[in-house]
């Protein structure tokens, strides 16, 4: 089993570095003690369900969770010398630990209080999957360009490739693009209803390796090939159920949570002093 990050068992022991005074029952267990400190069995536990399961597995073993004892007598080595070098008196790591301290009690709170009140049907899931728009077939289209600064010319090298000249190698001969002479004129797969709008009217009715007519662009005036035409069906139902059943979760729980704040503003006073609020300099 590989070794602790003490940084990561240092994340793990957020009570003791943010100074909450800690009350001790007689049951609690000490573990360690590491000057006026403690680690306690509770301080064990909850640092191990941080692990995925599979490190938690491994956990059982006894040598494994005495390197984890370890870990954590080696972090709190530095959080009782850096208390003793006043270390937790500077404000700004008060504020950082305040700050620490204010995130982990708001996720505890919503978890605690508000995420268990969400709840997705079966049916909600299903009519979210059958009318939302981006659930869908989607096309995608791969072209090449050749780009010209006079419609003369364009229309000179239509005319060629009428005559069966091949696109590559006047694309990589006459187009003004800078790629071109490495790409042979080749772009970028889009897909179709994203890309701007001149060429997708002028590729859009063309079979594989067909050639449109000129079209006015930005750069000049173009003329493109369809190289390929893929599709891809829109996904079934089961493979991206849990995907809408996460997303419908969200949405309500981040409805909840609103809905909480503005509860808990009209029962606990809220003064904010904006006009003290000073613009950072450019």
């Amino acid at each position: 089993m590989r070794r602790f990050s003490i940084t990561v068992v240092v994340a793990s022991l957020f009570l003791i570095i943010t100074g909450v005074t800690r009350t001790f029952g007689a049951d609690d267990e000490v573990l360690a003690k590491i000057g006026n400190e403690v680690i306690i069995k509770i301080d064990f536990e909850t640092r191990l369900k941080t692990f995925p399961p599979g490190v938690q597995e491994a956990l059982k073993d006894l040598k494994n969770r005495k390197q984890l004892l370890d870990s954590m007598i080696k972090a709190r080595l530095f959080v009782v010398e850096g208390r003793n070098k006043g270390l937790t008196e500077k404000a700004d790591t008060q504020a950082k630990l305040k700050m620490i301290q204010d995130d982990f009690i708001t996720q505890e709170y919503v978890r605690a209080y508000i995420e268990k009140k969400v709840e997705v049907s079966e049916e909600e899931v299903e009519k979210y999957y059958n009318t939302d728009p981006e659930i869908k077939e989607r096309e995608y289209l791969k072209i090449s360009q050749i780009v010209v600064e006079k419609e003369a010319e364009a229309r000179e090298i239509l005319g060629a490739l009428k005559k069966g000249e091949y696109f590559k190698k006047l694309a990589t001969e006459r187009s003004i693009d800078p790629e071109a002479k490495y790409t042979a004129g080749e772009l970028d797969l889009f897909e179709k209803g994203k890309g701007k709008k001149e060429i997708e009217d002028a590729v859009s009715k063309l079979e594989k390796g067909g050639i449109s007519d000129i079209v006015k662009t930005k750069g000049g005036y173009s003329i493109f090939k369809l190289d390929s035409r893929k599709i891809d069906p829109k996904p079934p139902f089961l493979k991206i159920k849990d995907e809408i059943m996460r997303k419908l979760k969200l949405k309500k729980l981040t409805e909840l949570v609103e809905k909480e704040i503005e509860e808990l503003k009209k029962k606990i006073p809220v003064e904010a002093f904006y006009d003290k609020l000073t613009p950072e300099a450019k």
